[in-house]
């Protein structure tokens, strides 16, 4: 892994932790940008979505399992818990 990509990574990580380990909402201003892209099929794009669902997400943990990083791009996936049919699959651009 390239030095940027690892710097990146880094800053994926520490986007993903505050906003869905610390449920810090102004991790939303800093680390995220319209237009913001939801993968997952059961909840619609737009930032505006994560600030109502991630109060709301009462016993979710977000671990990384999985990372691939090349240049700016940093792509990070964490499975459901068993019985969970959603898969949070988020690609986030690197310091965006």
């Amino acid at each position: 892994m390239t030095e940027q990509a690892r710097r990146n990574t880094e800053i994926v990580h520490t986007a993903m932790r505050q906003l869905f380990k610390e449920k810090d909402l102004t991790a939303l201003d800093r680390y995220w940008a319209e237009p913001y892209v939801q993968h997952s099929p059961q909840m619609p794009s737009g930032l505006d979505t994560l600030r109502a669902a991630v109060p709301g997400l009462e016993g979710f943990s977000w671990e990384p399992q999985r990372n691939a990083a090349q240049g700016d791009l940093v792509f990070t996936h964490r499975p459901p818990p068993a019985g969970d049919p959603v898969r949070w699959f988020l690609m986030l651009p690197a310091g965006g």
